[in-house]
């Protein structure tokens, strides 16, 4: 019978809060065979992931972390993997003996890259036989005093090590491990509001709306046109954006009109609410780039398993699963409550029900959105077991997902 997993990734950012990697989160599904060690489940991960999907549509350029225990290191089938393809994470939960401490010395003469998960007081001193050997080492910062980390961190300084602070999930933990002297961070911290009081929705993200309603409302061609000459900056940010390589059309796009008819209005809107998550569209450039990808993937995500459960779904609720993926990251953009920005837009009861109740089809299909970000596989078996979604479908269209939100990185970088 075939194996299939749970495949999921979590965003790793550097210092210029720019995606630097993933971590590969994996399980087996319950209802097909299952993978009866953790070796043969990172095996399966790599197998899906080099053969199938193929790492740079996973993961693009950026570096991809892979959980191992140490009887997958002792296993020749290692070998069959290009060295430079993956960071190799000792698990937290592995047991490092000698035996392992050898199999990292000769794996790393031969150019592979490992990792290590500090999560204790005790792998202090296997961190110091085996810094020689890493490139990274991921701190597990709640299960460390604040004042150990910063020295740990000055003591390590000249290992040429990348520390990566783990479970770091609001901006308090992130400008506070930053101070410490950590390069990287792993968590939610960026995708956590941060709300401003008093703060006012910004006037170009109102301007943005505006043309949203105006193509929904059933305005015609000339008057969708009439009204992005009116805004000449935003109408340039899209025409980069349409010929940034998101899209494979012929020739250059060059005029709304030309958008319009080769994108339809539905994708148009939808076009126009992603510009709101890239980084040159406002004089905000903190996290645009995790968040246009955080917001493409969830939207996506949403929208296909709703094309799953409902064979025949139409336009309109495709386009309501999209705009409630938009929206929820809307206050952690623009800085102000999420009920300010939905009373703006002026969304209907279903949207409003999804995004503060988690709701009704489109609420259940927000709360799935999110527990794959978050690795929450309990939510994510009760959904597939309820709406009859067969283990290798959901695994074939989260490669999907992962494939079109890389392909949106390359793109925005570009912009």
């Amino acid at each position: 019978m075939t194996e299939h997993i749970y495949l999921a990734r979590q965003a790793i950012l550097d210092n210029h809060d720019m995606i630097m990697g993933y971590e590969l989160l994996y399980r087996e599904s319950e209802d097909d065979s299952h993978i009866d060690n953790p070796r043969h489940a990172t095996a399966a991960v790599l197998v899906n992931v080099l053969n199938q999907a193929g790492l740079k549509n996973v993961v693009g350029d950026n570096i991809a972390f892979i959980n191992v225990e140490s009887s997958f290191l002792k296993h020749d089938f290692i070998e069959s993997i290009p060295p430079e393809t993956f960071v190799f994470e000792l698990t937290a939960t592995g047991t490092i003996d000698e035996r392992t401490i050898e199999c990292v010395q000769q794996l790393h003469a031969k150019g592979y890259s490992f990792s290590l998960d500090l999560d204790s007081y005790k792998k202090m001193s296997i961190l110091k036989e085996l810094s020689p050997y890493l490139s990274c080492v991921k701190v597990d910062t709640s299960s460390f005093e604040k004042e150990f980390i910063s020295v740990f961190l000055r003591e390590f300084r000249n290992k040429r090590l990348t520390f990566i602070a783990s479970k770091v999930e609001n901006k308090e933990m992130f400008n506070l491990y930053k101070k410490a002297g950590f390069n990287a961070y792993q968590g939610y911290y960026f995708a956590q509001p941060d709300i401003i009081k008093d703060k006012k929705l910004d006037g170009n993200h109102l301007t943005l709306f505006r043309l949203c309603n105006t193509i929904q409302t059933g305005a015609s061609i000339s008057e969708i046109v009439e009204e992005f000459e009116r805004n000449p900056s935003i109408m340039l940010q899209l025409l980069q954006f349409i010929n940034s390589g998101a899209f494979h059309f012929r020739s250059r796009i060059s005029s709304i009109h030309q958008v319009i008819t080769l994108l339809g209005r539905n994708a148009l809107v939808q076009w126009l609410m992603l510009l709101l998550y890239s980084k040159n569209f406002s004089n905000e450039t903190r996290f645009q780039n995790p968040l246009i990808i955080m917001v493409k993937q969830r939207t996506e995500i949403m929208v296909d398993l709703l094309k799953v459960i409902n064979k025949d779904v139409s336009v309109t609720q495709s386009s309501q699963a999209y705009f409630v993926g938009i929206l929820s990251l809307m206050d952690t953009l623009m800085h102000v409550p999420l009920s300010d920005v939905v009373c703006e837009f002026n969304v209907d009861d279903t949207i409003n029900d999804a995004l503060f109740h988690k709701t009704g089809l489109l609420g259940e299909l927000y709360s799935v959105a999110v527990a794959i970000e978050e690795f929450d596989t309990n939510v994510i078996d009760n959904f597939l077991f309820r709406h009859k979604i067969e283990a290798k479908d959901f695994e074939a269209l989260m490669l999907k997902v992962f494939k079109s939100a890389t392909n949106l990185e390359r793109s925005v970088d570009l912009v």
